[in-house]
Parts: C-alpha cells; sequence; structure tokens
C-alpha cells in the first residue's frame, strides 16, 4: 500500500512540475539568462578592442598575454630558449636517475601543514615520470583550437600570420614554465601522499 501511494504521489508530482515546464522557462534557460549579462560585461572587458592604426585592433587579451609572456621571458633571461635543450633531454628521460634518492632529514624546507613523511617520499619515484608530467600538460593546453584555429588563421591572415604564431608560442613557453614553476612550488601533499597542485592552489 505504502509503494503505490509513494508511486502515485512521485506520478502526480511530476505531472504538476512537467505542467510548470511548459508555461515557465526551463532551468538552463533560467541559468542563461541570469548569467548573460555577466558574461556579455565581462567579454566587452576581455575583448575590447585596441586600435593600431586606422584599420587595425587587437583585443585586450591578446596584448595581456603577450605582454605577460615578454615580461617572463625577460626577466627569466630567454628561459625558454636557454633551457630549451634541458627541456628535451628531461623528455628523453635523460634525468631519470636523479630521482633514485631519499630527501636528507636535516634539509628538510618544511611549511606549517607539511607531512614529514610524505616530503620525504617526494624525493623518490614521485606519482607520474617526465614524460607522463609532459603528456599530462601538452593534453591540457592543445586542443581543438590548435589544430583548426592554425588553419583559419592561416587562412584568413595569410602567411604572415604563421610567423606571428611562431613568436607568440616561443614567448607563450615562458609562461608555461612559470606556470608549472608556482603548480609545484605551491602543491598541496595529502596524508596518503597524493600531491596535489595548479593555480587553484597558488591563485589563492
Amino acid at each position: 500500500m505504502k509503494r503505490l501511494f509513494g508511486f502515485g504521489f512521485f506520478l502526480m508530482l511530476s505531472s504538476i512540475l512537467f505542467a510548470q515546464a511548459d508555461s515557465e522557462l526551463g532551468l538552463d534557460e533560467r541559468i542563461n539568462n541570469w548569467f548573460a549579462p555577466i558574461a556579455d560585461k565581462w567579454e566587452s572587458i576581455v575583448l575590447f578592442p585596441i586600435s593600431i592604426g586606422d584599420s587595425f585592433s587587437i583585443p585586450f587579451v591578446v596584448v595581456l598575454l603577450v605582454a605577460g609572456a615578454l615580461f617572463f621571458t625577460l626577466y627569466f633571461s630567454f628561459i625558454n630558449i636557454r633551457k630549451f635543450p634541458l627541456a628535451i633531454n628531461v623528455v628523453r628521460g635523460k634525468h631519470d636517475d636523479v630521482d633514485h634518492h631519499e630527501v636528507e632529514k636535516t634539509n628538510l624546507n618544511v611549511v606549517d601543514g607539511d607531512l614529514i613523511g610524505t616530503i620525504g617520499d617526494e624525493g623518490r619515484e614521485g606519482e607520474v615520470s617526465h614524460f607522463q608530467a609532459l603528456a599530462t600538460a601538452v593534453s591540457g593546453t592543445v586542443g581543438l583550437g590548435n589544430i583548426a584555429g592554425v588553419a583559419v588563421a592561416i587562412a584568413l591572415g595569410g602567411p604572415g600570420a604563421t610567423f606571428w604564431m611562431v613568436v607568440c608560442g616561443l614567448l607563450g613557453m615562458s609562461t608555461k614554465f612559470v606556470e608549472c614553476t608556482l603548480g609545484v612550488k605551491y602543491r598541496d601533499v595529502g596524508e596518503d601522499g597524493t600531491i596535489f597542485g595548479g593555480p587553484m592552489y597558488y591563485l589563492r
């Protein structure tokens, strides 16, 4: 009897909700309508056109990203070019043997909340290899925009677009270096030794 009553109540409640959905906006439409003014405002700020000459303009976000990348490149003395051979050697596994050592207990850099045992374990194998770390970083960076976007940029901008993409890519290597360095510096280690990190940790 209770099951029958529960099933009937569920059917009645569902019919009421579906009847209201026909006359009102759906949840996705209400969320969209609520966020639309905020998104439009942010879009007008981020994509604000900066005029260069009479017939050419660049979105503000492009200027911001390139300026940041140029700053990091100069601040770290062209780290993207100087350490490129080292990056290739790390990916090839040439420095894998460096990880096979233990951290001396006397030289630990302990911050409030760190667990001594897990810090000692960090100097050994780690959770991923160098190549796995690279593959993870690239998988989060390279997407459809890097493939189709390049073709569209060349189609719209001509061969000169290739040159500027290469320049921005080289400068972007410095930005990536800073992101990865901050991610490692401000990572957290769980009680079971699991490592947590990323922008959400070093931006707080």
